[in-house]
């Protein structure tokens, strides 16, 4: 698994090393042991070991979350898509070569020995789970041979990042959850032997102990979701705090506009940081693993593993499969991996601009990248794109402008029915705590303005203390805040989920 090749191979070498892990993880991992792609692959006629390209792989229907998510009816959907290998399978699809390495090892240390390592081969040990705005919340399963590539994983994104073990030490204020992105920090921390010190953010130790333990460790990196990594600094530096140690802000659990890495990076030079660099992670529950930018940053894109994974981008509307460099939908297989397994996983996310496979200008790896500008498709119903009088609204916009926008401190954005009346028109709220110097007239009308400019409607805009925002938000008592919140669904007294966030780089917190 641990390779140094994987940074540097040429598309030639990694097409020829993706097509033999795909045909040999298919045929001899999901094909016998995985219940829901042994019926598919029965029901198509699809046989990998005949795949002779990569392009074959477009035989294998999409999956997406509406047929893995569990329902009220079916409740252990989620099971469906764990490798479950029995006795009897593992006896008629082991290759030849295991059969007799673990008959040696039965007759060396004995029967019990082949059973501990099968088990801690296929026995889930761990499990992650999505946040369930849109469903039940899924959970997703590692055996400890999933945790050993997460932990590759970790030493990998180090890499990327040029984490020094010597040098370095991480303070993660991601939350305490069974969500990707805390596993993943950890393991960045653990894979390469940096000092990592987890704090479990606001809503354990609160922000003021948060900056007690920033002044101690003096870390020089600092993890965790967009919003409360920009409180976090902007407290510290109206507080006067010598920030000076901090060189690089990994971000996950949301998108990352390019105004908010402006403002950051401004926020920590007032701090004393002489050259921070702020790098985004991007994972999702789903593939249980995370990808980082580089040192480069936005323009460089997210860097993969082509030994681990394999990407594709299609039309999102037809399924096509779209050439390198043509904007579309991400897809996602593993190469490798035990537990719970998803083949050509549609994201939901719109990549700018599509895969590259160019080297990378920022640190001169050769593995296949993609557009840190990621959007969530409207159709995939995760309410990042939202019928408003009639109109189609980018929350994703909302959330890049309000984030960029010079003199809004803090912001949420409620969408409700007009004179809560459910046959009435939809509105825009939207309530800003303005950074301090800015004038309130002419701070409200560039605001609604921009907002205007950038999703052709004008919402009404209230300004209230940042004390305010924080609170009706969730800053300090949420996995992760409530920046916009929907409540038409409650007009009239009617029922429905309240809160519908943005699609970030990960739309949920571990999903980076």
């Amino acid at each position: 698994m641990r390779s140094s090749r994987w940074q540097f191979l040429s598309p030639e070498q990694q097409r020829r090393l993706q097509l033999a892990k795909l045909r040999s993880f298919l045929s001899e991992q999901v094909v016998p042991y995985h219940p829901y792609y042994r019926a598919l692959f029965a029901e198509h006629g699809i046989d990998p070991r005949q795949f002779r390209s990569l392009a074959d792989f477009a035989q294998v229907p999409f999956s997406h979350k509406a047929v893995i998510a569990p329902t009220d009816d079916d409740p252990q959907r989620p099971r469906q898509f764990v490798l479950q290998p029995t006795p009897e399978l593992l006896k008629a699809n082991l290759p030849l070569s295991r059969k007799l390495r673990l008959l040696c090892k039965k007759w060396i240390h004995g029967a019990d020995a082949v059973k501990a390592e099968i088990g801690a081969e296929y026995r889930p040990v761990q499990a992650f789970f999505t946040t369930g705005r849109t469903a039940l919340p899924t959970s997703f399963f590692l055996s400890n041979y999933d945790m050993d590539i997460l932990r590759e994983v970790g030493r990998r994104i180090a890499e990327v990042a040029t984490v020094e073990s010597a040098d370095d030490r991480i303070v993660s204020v991601f939350p305490y959850a069974p969500h990707l992105a805390f596993w993943q920090v950890q393991e960045v921390g653990i894979g390469s032997g940096t000092f990592i010190l987890q704090t479990g953010g606001g809503k354990v130790m609160g922000t003021t102990g948060i900056l007690r333990v920033l002044s101690k460790v003096r870390p020089s990196m600092v993890a965790g979701i967009p919003g409360y990594v920009y409180h976090l600094i902007r407290d510290a530096v109206e507080e006067g705090m010598d920030l000076s140690f901090i060189r690089r802000v990994f971000l996950g659990g949301d998108r990352v506009a390019p105004g908010y890495r402006v403002k950051l990076c401004d926020m920590l030079r007032r701090g004393g940081a002489t050259d921070p660099k702020i790098l985004s992670v991007y994972g999702f529950t789903e593939s249980r693993k995370c990808w980082s930018e580089c040192q480069g940053g936005e323009e460089t894109g997210f860097h993969t593993y082509p030994d681990l994974d394999l990407f594709e981008v299609v039309d999102p509307d037809t399924g096509e499969l779209l050439p390198d460099g043509e904007t579309g939908e991400l897809v996602y297989t593993p190469l490798d991996g035990r537990a719970s397994i998803v083949l050509r996983y549609r994201t939901g996310d719109i990549v700018e601009g599509g895969l590259t496979r160019d080297r990378c200008p920022g640190c001169g790896r050769t593995v296949p990248r993609f557009s840190s500008n990621l959007s969530r498709q409207s159709n995939q119903k995760d309410f990042n794109l939202t019928k408003i009088k009639g109109a189609l609204v980018n929350l994703n916009a909302v959330s890049d402008i309000l984030n960029g926008h010079p003199a809004v401190d803090e912001w949420q954005l409620v969408i409700r029915k007009r004179n809560d009346d459910p046959f009435d028109c939809d509105e825009l709220c939207l309530a800003v705590a303005l950074v301090s110097g800015y004038e309130l007239e002419p701070a409200i009308a560039d605001i609604e303005k921009t907002c205007e400019a950038g999703i052709e409607i004008r919402p009404q805009v209230e300004v209230v203390s940042r004390a305010e925002i924080l609170h009706r938000t969730g800053m300090e008592t949420q996995l992760k805040e409530n920046r916009i919140v929907d409540l038409r669904g409650q007009a009239g007294g009617g029922g429905g989920p309240v809160p519908q966030q943005p699609a970030g780089v990960d739309s949920e917190p571990g999903s980076a």
